[in-house]
């Protein structure tokens, strides 16, 4: 089995990478000292297909692989764990249990607003005391 990065892959990566250097590493400082999540950033998260990584594309998706999905969250959190974390968590969490276990309905009415970068998801939970 060939476990190299196929070229799509070495694309990726260098897409992302480029993106995390030039939009977020000049402000990285800035948010952190500020305490400041840039929502700002989304939509251009999005334009990458960063915010809904795993999705169908019939939802906005980008309709990638699990490798692929990687590949953009290491090459985020190279530059911001922070926001890697919230990509990470807004694919992972929020959106991918709309996408398992939402009602159809459900899907068409969340699921093209979070691949778009229209809004942040999020998950809580809850435990018995």
């Amino acid at each position: 089995m060939d476990f190299r990065p196929t070229e799509e892959q070495e694309l990726l990566r260098r897409t992302v990478r480029d993106f995390a250097e030039t939009e977020m590493r000049p402000h990285v400082m800035e948010w952190d000292e500020a305490q400041h999540f840039p929502m700002e950033l989304l939509p251009k998260l999005a334009a990458l297909g960063l915010m809904g990584i795993q999705f169908p594309e019939e939802y906005g998706g980008s309709a990638m692989s699990a490798v692929d999905y990687c590949i953009c969250i290491e090459e985020l959190a190279r530059v911001c764990p922070a926001i890697a974390l919230s990509v990470a968590a807004h694919n992972g969490l929020c959106t991918s249990h709309i996408a398992m276990f939402g009602t159809e309905e459900q899907k068409r009415k969340y699921l093209p607003r979070l691949t778009a970068g229209e809004v942040l998801g999020a998950w809580g939970l809850t435990q018995a005391s």
